[in-house]
């Protein structure tokens, strides 16, 4: 093993350390980013002492240090996010027999509910807009204890248990195990599920459990993770040309894509629980989609070129983006074999198509810089903690309030990194078919 990998190891849980020490991170964000980049810098090192050369003996001494980060940052209260807080009160709604899809938290049908938890509750006056396994979650959690502690505690062993499946699925593919640093020390997970707790955990543990079971050959099984998935989340039904292509030579070969058919039926197995509400499945999440918008990099452009002629330019920007994504997304699944490769691509076209960018919607694309290594998505999850700039007046007045040059100190680095890489990329795959002078 690397003398260096332990050195960092050592920094970083000295900047989680940090983080737990400073308490409220929304009402002092630069010092929030005071802990948080030098941690990022501490993985960009140790990302390159991996990825020049193979460090197998080290693989548990990476795994025991993520697991140790994400203990450490456990401790310190979500104060980035109100999600959690969502969570606990929809976890609770439904111990109380209450469908959480019928009522808004401010609701006076959940009056007897309320207490000091609810005033933390975001967005008291929409619907929840979390999927029937994501509900069930919440309620299983609940049960045993309806606290943040308890959630953020289920949710970073999801996160750990994705750090395991990365492990053994970079062996299955004859890839360096060690390269699972690449996600597991990187300090957006730490910080965002461990840290603030976001349900994405559940939904990319199952994600990527369908994709191992891709690897081998197990179409029922990955059917049913991908399925659990978008239960969780939603995003994952974008995979699914991926998975019919995966379970079949030929695209119009029905034989072996019988087990599909798990898919539609455990959709609507989840939801039964929870269909009395009809129409209200949906309130909350058609609110989300027409309406939400935050540190978008495309859609903002699409927008502001529209919005001169369009009184509807918003409504416009979100159809042209979402049009973009699925044409996207066929294409790479439709070209690339490997589903790592596809889904990478497509959760990458979504993130950047997404009106909304939160900075824990990265999560969906880290898991896969231990197979593909892409230095400008591990870029990007570093510099989106700069999006929590807004936070700072939000703080102060209440007012919600983007700067642009956020935006462009996200986005110009990453873009111009992701350019750089692919001409690079492109130069030595013409200088290796290059015939022999």
């Amino acid at each position: 093993m690397h003398a260096a990998l332990p050195v960092l190891a050592v920094a970083i849980e000295a900047c989680c350390i940090y983080l737990v020490a400073l308490g409220d991170l929304r009402a002092q964000v630069p010092a929030f980013w005071a802990g948080f980049f030098p941690a990022l810098l501490c993985y960009a090192l140790a990302t390159l002492v991996v990825l020049r050369r193979p460090h197998s003996r080290a693989t548990w001494t990476i795994l025991g240090a993520a697991l140790v980060f994400r203990l450490t940052l456990w401790w310190s209260p979500p104060t980035l996010s109100d999600d959690i807080f969502r969570y606990v009160w929809d976890g609770r709604v439904q111990l109380a027999g209450i469908n959480p899809y019928l009522h808004p938290p401010a609701a006076p049908e959940l009056a007897h509910l309320r207490d000091e938890l609810h005033g933390l509750v975001n967005h008291p006056d929409v619907p929840t807009i979390y999927p029937p396994l994501a509900q069930l979650f919440f309620r299983l959690v609940c049960a045993l204890s309806a606290t943040p502690a308890a959630l953020k505690f289920a949710l970073l062993l999801c996160d750990f248990g994705l750090c395991l499946l990365l492990w053994r699925s970079l062996v299955r593919r004859g890839q360096d195990p060690c390269r699972v640093l690449l996600y597991a020390w990187h300090p957006l997970p730490v910080v965002e599920i461990a840290g603030s707790g976001h349900i994405d955990a559940l939904g990319i543990l199952l994600l990527f459990g369908a994709l191992y079971a891709l690897q081998i050959r197990r179409i029922a099984a990955a059917t049913a993770a991908l399925a659990g998935a978008f239960l969780a989340k939603l995003v994952p039904l974008v995979l699914l040309p991926a998975l019919w292509r995966q379970a079949g030579k030929g695209w119009f070969d029905l034989r072996p894509r019988r087990a599909l058919i798990w898919f539609p039926a455990l959709a609507l197995l989840g939801y039964m629980p929870f269909a009395e509400a009809g129409s209200k499945l949906a309130t909350g999440l058609s609110t989300y989609a027409q309406h939400w918008h935050f540190n978008a990099a495309v859609y903002a452009l699409i927008q502001s070129a529209l919005a001169p002629w369009d009184a509807a330019a918003h409504l416009h920007a979100r159809w042209l983006c979402a049009t973009l994504l699925v044409a996207l997304g066929l294409r790479a699944q439709i070209q690339l074999a490997d589903p790592y490769a596809a889904a990478c691509t497509t959760l990458g076209a979504y993130v950047l198509l997404s009106p909304t960018m939160h900075p824990w919607y990265l999560l969906w694309i880290l898991p896969f810089l231990p197979f593909f290594a892409h230095p400008a998505w591990g870029l990007l999850g570093g510099l989106v903690a700069l999006a929590y700039h807004v936070l700072i007046d939000y703080a102060a007045s209440g007012i919600w309030r983007e700067e642009l040059w956020i935006l462009w100190a996200q986005y110009a680095p990453f873009y111009s990194l992701l350019l750089a890489t692919a001409l690079h990329r492109h130069k030595k795959s013409n200088e290796a078919a290059a015939p022999g002078v």
